[in-house]
């Protein structure tokens, strides 16, 4: 048998799951899946469920009798439910599901059946609307739960109070946030009243509101919030934080967490490309905007409270890689740019064991102060150099395709930190007696042996690509579309269209020998650290470069050959055309693949000054 406890529990924990806004579609509820039959549970030697306050006294009967009333219920026929109501009146407020749900909690929870909705409620007290499960959930939160509007103003016409009855988990506005319902947390915001105790809108509860609402990315209803209900703005909740802090792990809210689309198929319908980018710079400015307010809140609270909300936000901010938060934070409380975690780590210390290059490029917008904030050591005696020598948590190793890429990626890293430290720092020795470059070479060890194969895997692949290219080159050289006269000369000699088709086979050949020469380079190369830096990259860039170029221009050649032969032909114009656009649909899918393996090796210039606002 299976304990009534045990379901309630794990219901529970299903609902918790979602307190920071995850987006569902359905309740996660064991024993009542909406569509399927109820299980009859029986809890033999078990004390009765207890009901919620405010629950009408109701003998809790055999699940089983309440079947056809629970199926219609899912299938929105009145007919067959109004039936089982003239048999048996009690089932209108009757618990039919193991969870105490009753009839209109099953109908609102369909979000289908809204004129069955609205005939039940016509056989319905007020007093009924406000029936809830063993969670102390009406079936206005269930409304709530699924987004269901309609069914919510059918209950509400009813009963005006429904909005301000809380359950277990929180009021129907609380629950439409974590379930990320937008048009149904902004018709509850119209609809809850804010002079009714509880008041969702303050203290804690409130808080709670807030932090779900920037979890489900409704910045512009979190901005009306606080410009309502100020105070929460600063609410600090044990597990979740402050609001400021979870919008620090919104990095996909700001501009410099915008993940780039390459590709060049969503230039080709303007209207949908302009709409989602409008909507996306409305993001950026609503949650920047969001970031002002909760900072400008903060601030009027004394020295502790605003050290404590800043510094977990501030860190967040670091690890995730946000500038624009940081640099709110700092305009609002410049000292905030000393805060240090538990292990002493400034702001730029996460940035660099995160290898967020967008925080740590702060640095270039301070004043002579980045002299001072790149002294700091840890209590290990770690400077920034050693710090930046350990290997990045695996989702930033991810983030560069291949172990040599991200070996060039660690090298320009520990190169570009080596410019800010004190000469003196870089022989350093930590607790343990090793030095920056001692604790870089033994954390990559691995990774530069991974390298290496990469490395000489991909060249030789590549040659092996570059030398088919070659040869089909070379073959198209030696027999010329048209052919050959009696003293050996190509009977198209003289068209233009041949010299055009002799002239990119000849390119192309070269190109081809010239890719084949570099791959020859990389696979006999000692592989240091330095070829790591610089050499092996470069030349990888260039190989690969070269060898879509012969690829291209081998294309153009049997584009002209193909035109050549066709040309006495009334199609030859339609056949060049079809041709022609084969060509560009190649080079416009080749160009972002290209665009793919260029960007990490060109990786210097993600250091330096990027944005002109002074930090402090």
């Amino acid at each position: 048998m299976v304990e009534i406890s045990q379901i309630c529990e794990g219901v529970e924990e299903d609902i918790e799951n979602t307190s920071m806004g995850i987006c569902s579609s359905s309740l996660s509820r064991p024993d009542t899946l909406h569509g399927q039959q109820t299980v009859v549970v029986e809890a033999s030697g078990t004390s009765p469920v207890r009901r919620a306050r405010g629950q009408v006294e109701n003998t809790l009967k055999d699940l089983g009798s309440y079947l056809p009333l629970y199926k219609a219920a899912v299938d929105g026929k009145w007919r067959e439910a109004r039936s089982f109501f003239d048999q048996d009146p009690e089932a209108l407020t009757a618990k039919i599901t193991i969870a105490s749900e009753t009839a209109l909690h099953i109908a609102v929870g369909t979000g289908k059946g809204n004129d069955f909705v609205e005939k039940l409620v016509k056989e319905m007290s007020p007093e009924d609307l406000a029936l809830t499960d063993q969670h102390g959930e009406t079936a206005f939160s269930v409304a709530a739960v699924v987004g269901n509007i309609e069914a919510a103003k059918i209950l509400l016409n009813k009963n005006p109070d429904l909005p301000n009855i809380s359950g277990k988990y929180g009021f129907p506005i609380h629950k439409a946030a974590q379930f990320c319902h937008k048009d149904m947390v902004l018709y509850l915001l119209d609809v809850t009243r804010p002079d009714i105790q509880p008041n969702p809108f303050t203290g804690e509860i409130g808080g709670r509101l807030l932090i779900d609402v920037i979890a489900a990315e409704f910045y512009d209803i979190a901005l009306k919030l606080i410009k309502l209900y100020p105070e929460i703005a600063t609410v600090e909740l044990n597990g979740f934080g402050s609001p400021l802090s979870v919008l620090a792990r919104k990095s996909t809210a700001f501009a410099s967490g915008r993940v780039a689309n390459h590709s060049c198929w969503r230039y080709l319908n303007p209207v949908i490309y302009f709409r989602e980018t409008n909507e996306r710079n409305a993001i950026e400015r609503q949650a920047l905007e969001l970031v002002k307010g909760l900072c400008k809140e903060i601030i009027e609270l004394d020295d502790s409270k605003v050290f404590s909300l800043l510094q977990q936000a501030l860190h967040d901010a670091a690890k995730i890689g946000i500038p624009e938060i940081i640099e709110e934070i700092v305009e609002t409380f410049p000292p905030a740019i000393w805060f240090t975690d538990e292990d002493n780590y400034n702001l730029f210390q996460l940035a660099m064991l995160n290898r967020r290059e967008n925080v740590f490029n702060l640095i270039y917008q301070m004043t002579d102060f980045r002299f001072l904030i790149t002294r700091f050591i840890d209590s290990e005696d770690n400077n920034m150099l050693h710090l930046v020598g350990r290997l990045p948590p695996s989702d930033r190793l991810s983030f560069v395709s291949g172990p040599a890429l991200l070996v060039q990626r660690e090298m320009q890293w520990f190169k570009q930190v080596s410019k800010h430290i004190h000469p003196a720092q870089k022989m350093a020795k930590n607790k343990e007696g090793k030095t920056p470059q001692m604790v870089f070479r033994e954390a990559h060890q691995q990774l530069m042996k991974d390298g290496a194969k990469w490395m000489k895997h991909t060249a030789s692949s590549s040659a092996v690509f570059a030398t088919l290219i070659a040869t089909v080159a070379f073959a198209g050289g030696m027999h010329v579309p048209g052919g050959n006269n009696t003293d050996g000369l190509p009977l198209l000699l003289h068209q233009r269209a041949f010299t055009i088709f002799a002239v990119a086979d000849a390119v192309s050949l070269l190109l081809s020998v010239i890719s084949i020469l570099t791959f020859l380079s990389i696979i006999t190369s000692r592989y240091s650290e330095d070829d790591f830096l610089s050499i092996l990259p470069r030349r990888l860039m260039i190989g690969i470069g070269v060898l879509f170029c012969s690829i291209t221009i081998m294309m153009l050649a049997f584009v002209v050959a193909l035109y050549l032969l066709f040309r006495p032909s009334n199609a030859s114009n339609r056949i060049s055309l079809v041709l022609y656009a084969i060509m560009i649909v190649i080079l416009l899918m080749s160009l972002p693949i290209l665009y793919q393996i260029v960007r990490p090796i060109n990786g210097s210039g993600m250091f330096g000054k990027k944005r002109v606002r002074t930090l402090h």
